[in-house]
C-alpha cells in the first residue's frame, strides 16, 4: 500500500473512531441527565461543545435553558443551540425555535392587554407577531386588523405595514396601487424601510408612477436605501443600472438624489 493511501485510510479510520468516541460520550451524558447527574454530564459535554460537536451543543444548551445543574441562562442557552443550527442541526434548529416562541408567547402576552388599551406602538407588534406566528398561531387578517388600528394612531411602522399588507395580499386582498400610498406615505415621514418596498414595487413593474421608465425609478428609490445601509437593496440597484442605457443611468441618478431631498434629507 502506498504510503499516501496508507495515512488517508488511517485518518479516516482515526475519524470515524473519534465520531463514535464523541456520539457515545453524548449519550453518557444522555443517561447521566436521566440520572440527575447533572455535574457529570457538563463535564462530559463542554469539552465536546467546545470542539464544535453540534449534539453535544444542543444538548447542553437544554441543560442551561431548564436549570440543570446550573443556573438557568436562556441567552446561553440560545448561544449554544445557534452553535449547532449554523452547522444545519436540525435538533438544534428545532430547539432554537422552541426557546424564540417561548420569548415571544411571554412578549404576546404582555403587549395584548396594552394593545388593546389602545397603545399603537403595541398593536402594530402585535400585529406583526401575528402576521408571522410569532409566540402565537398565524393570523394574517387578524394581523392587518392591528395594522389599521396602529396606522389609524398615525403609527409608522404600521403604515408600512399596511403597505406590506396590501403589497402581497396578506389578510386582505391584493392592491399595489394601496400598497404604494402607504410606503409612500411612511416614507414621506422617514420610514426608510419603505424606500426599499418601493424599490421593489417599480422593479417587479407594480408601481403606479409611469413618468419614468419603471426599472429607472426602483433604482432611485433603491439607491437611497442602499445609501442608508439596506444591504440587499445595493446589489439589485447595481443590476438595475445594467439594465439603463447611458442617458437612462443619469436620470435615474437625478431622480434619486431628488428622492434623497424629499426622503431623507429634511
Amino acid at each position: 500500500m502506498k504510503k499516501s493511501t496508507f495515512l488517508a485510510t488511517a485518518g479516516l479510520l482515526l475519524t470515524l473512531q473519534m465520531g463514535a468516541v464523541s456520539a457515545n460520550t453524548v449519550q453518557d451524558a444522555r443517561s447521566a441527565i436521566e440520572s440527575q447527574n447533572y455535574a457529570v454530564a457538563l463535564d462530559q459535554l463542554r469539552p465536546l461543545a467546545r470542539e464544535g460537536n453540534a449534539d453535544a451543543s444542543n444538548l447542553l444548551g437544554q441543560m442551561y435553558e431548564q436549570g440543570l445543574g446550573v443556573n438557568a441562562d436562556e441567552e446561553e442557552a440560545a448561544r449554544l443551540y445557534r452553535q449547532g443550527a449554523n452547522q444545519g442541526h436540525l435538533d438544534s434548529i428545532t430547539s432554537l425555535r422552541a426557546l424564540q416562541n417561548k420569548a415571544f408567547a411571554q412578549e404576546f402576552s404582555r403587549l395584548m392587554p396594552i394593545a388593546k388599551a389602545g397603545n399603537a406602538e403595541a398593536q402594530n407588534r402585535i400585529g406583526e407577531m401575528l402576521e408571522f406566528g410569532q409566540g402565537v398561531e398565524r393570523d394574517k387578517d387578524a394581523a392587518y386588523q392591528w395594522f389599521q388600528r396602529a396606522a389609524e394612531q398615525g403609527e409608522l411602522s404600521a403604515w408600512h405595514n399596511l403597505g406590506r399588507s396590501y403589497n402581497f395580499g396578506s389578510g386582505v386582498e391584493q392592491d399595489y396601487a394601496i400598497a404604494e400610498e402607504w410606503y409612500r406615505k411612511a416614507a414621506e415621514r422617514g420610514y426608510t424601510q419603505s424606500l426599499f418596498f418601493l424599490g421593489t414595487l417599480y422593479a417587479t413593474a407594480h408601481g403606479q408612477d409611469d413618468s419614468y421608465n419603471t426599472d429607472i425609478i426602483a433604482y432611485a428609490w433603491l439607491k437611497n436605501a442602499a445609501d442608508l445601509g439596506d444591504q440587499t437593496a445595493r446589489p439589485i440597484a447595481d443590476r438595475l443600472l445594467l439594465k439603463l442605457n447611458e442617458e437612462e443611468i443619469e436620470t435615474a441618478k437625478s431622480l434619486a438624489e431628488r428622492y434623497k431631498e424629499r426622503y431623507i434629507s429634511q
